[in-house]
């Protein structure tokens, strides 16, 4: 359950800190021609959050795995 609430809060993190530098790039007057690439800004930005806790889970479960591992090593010599 630690875990869940640690990739949740990552990709939260992720969004918010992008989302705040859209916010400040295009609180000016814009014309409509921006916006739609402050929508595509938005999604890259869900997407980066997407991969970011995607990433983390990954590589925890490879850490885990390679010291599952060392550990089935140690204990055969």
């Amino acid at each position: 359950m630690k875990e869940v609430i640690k990739n949740s809060l990552l990709g939260m993190v992720v969004f918010i800190i992008g989302f705040a530098i859209i916010f400040v790039l295009t609180s000016s007057d814009i014309e409509a021609e921006l916006t739609y690439y402050a929508a595509i800004a938005y999604a890259l930005l869900y997407l980066a959050s997407v991969i970011s806790v995607c990433t983390a889970v990954i590589l925890r479960k490879l850490l885990y795995q390679k010291n599952e591992s060392l550990i089935e090593l140690t204990k055969k010599h």
